[in-house]
């Protein structure tokens, strides 16, 4: 994980203006640029993949934890997309079919399932590409407060939940509530204990076992989006481009 010691150095610069972008565990890079369209590029800065929607809205964000299946959401009409390697198309979703409106985000998960909260119930579900619903729960019995989160992940067999100003909410595999973190965070990836976010001008990485924390300072954060780390390399979007950087450790 990030570790203080460590520096950065430019691998590959992106000029492309783009309202979102999200990574996955091979080092791949998914763009959304700003007409909508998404594109991919692997580790080496190469052009691997390209997809557009036009009818179903803005995307709003994409799960690519498993890069073999990767969720598309648009979540101002509450579709969402599944994606295979190649990001052709594989099945499609509509929540509002299931009573489901105004979903601010959603996950994918290690069964092949999807995770969905709903805000105005304060309901979590989980449900299958065929809209079949197979687990729900009311987190207004288990949390002390109503959350609106901002995005949600499941990684190393754990759900994260991450509202801004509650704090990230951490579930199990199967979506009972385990615990709580009280950082201000709009994202963050979690890897073999480690819990990951940017909150400027620093990428934190905050160990979750040891309780400790280590950071490094993001260059240029003035014109930072969103940070992401995988496999040792460091995405940084920013307004007009997109950065990767390598990790490197000082001598």
């Amino acid at each position: 994980m990030v570790k203080a010691q460590e520096s950065l150095s430019l691998a590959h610069s992106f000029s492309i203006e783009s309202s979102y972008f999200t990574t996955d565990p091979l080092g791949n890079l998914y763009v959304v640029k700003n007409n909508n369209a998404l594109m991919r590029y692997n580790s080496n800065g190469d052009s691997t993949g390209f997809f557009n929607e036009i009818k179903k809205g803005r995307i709003t964000s994409i799960d690519a934890t498993n890069p073999m299946r990767t969720i598309v959401y648009y979540g101002e009409y509450g579709q969402i997309l599944v994606l295979d390697q190649l990001l052709s198309k594989k099945s499609s979703m509509n929540l509002a079919q299931l009573g489901l409106f105004n979903i601010r985000c959603i996950s994918n998960s290690a069964d092949g399932k999807i995770w969905v909260y709903d805000v105005a119930s304060g309901t979590l579900l989980k449900m299958d590409d065929n809209q079949t619903i197979s687990f729900t729960s009311s987190l207004r019995n288990v949390l002390e407060q109503n959350i609106d989160p901002q995005m949600m992940v499941e990684q190393d067999r754990s759900l994260f939940m991450v509202d801004s100003i509650q704090g990230i909410k951490k579930f199990d595999q199967y979506g009972f509530y385990q615990t709580s973190y009280a950082f201000n965070a709009t994202e963050i990836q979690y890897f073999n204990n480690f819990l990951v976010y940017y909150k400027k001008p620093f990428l934190y990485s905050y160990n979750t076992k040891t309780l400790s924390e280590q950071k490094i300072e993001v260059p240029d954060s003035e014109d930072c989006l969103q940070v992401r780390l995988e496999r040792n390399r460091l995405y940084i979007r920013r307004s007009a481009k997109v950065d990767m950087y390598n990790l490197n450790e000082k001598k």
